[in-house]
């Protein structure tokens, strides 16, 4: 079930993709239906789009959400999500990227100007500094993953269960 459940070294927003020889529409419609008996994910489908996510009571701040969008594609259709932090979580962690990179640029501009000129360069230290907050950063968001993971499986495990289910569904119908 989770063949394609990759964390990488630094990747904190998994992708998901499948190919199913199945119409969006009924891709969507077993997600929809598999939501409405509750199996341990909540969530809403909007067309060809769903949105799944642990149910309130399961949640922390580290709860993963899913994001999965399914595409026509050939005779079949292509399901693709991303699943990751909640929106606030992501945000809050990009804000630190960025503030670090630009603290990171600001401080080495300043320090080797200062260098250049033969001035005194505390500035420099803006490097090994922001090197080291960057990785505390990139630890954080890992340890992050790393607790919401058997969620991000549960999710993962809802989405190809419910696809499998429409296809068992499709070859039964096709065998009347």
């Amino acid at each position: 079930m989770q063949r394609n459940l990759q964390t990488g070294a630094i990747r904190v927003r998994l992708r998901y993709r499948r190919k199913t020889k199945l119409p969006p529409c009924q891709v969507i419609d077993q997600v929809l239906e598999d939501l409405i008996a509750r199996k341990g994910v909540v969530g809403n489908t909007l067309e060809n789009h769903a949105y799944l996510k642990i149910p309130k009571v399961d949640q922390h701040y580290w709860s993963p959400e899913f994001d999965v969008t399914v595409e026509k594609y050939g005779k079949g259709a292509l399901v693709r999500g991303v699943i990751g932090p909640k929106p606030k979580v992501w945000t809050m962690f990009m804000f630190f990227y960025s503030a670090v990179v630009v603290l990171f640029f600001l401080g080495t501009a300043m320090g080797v100007s200062q260098w250049m000129l033969g001035m005194d360069s505390p500035m420099l230290w803006s490097i090994p500094a922001c090197i080291t907050l960057w990785i505390v950063i990139i630890l954080a968001a890992k340890f992050g993953q790393l607790k919401g993971k058997k969620q991000m499986i549960r999710l993962w495990r809802f989405l190809d269960h419910a696809i499998n289910e429409a296809e068992k569904n499709a070859k039964n119908v096709e065998k009347l």
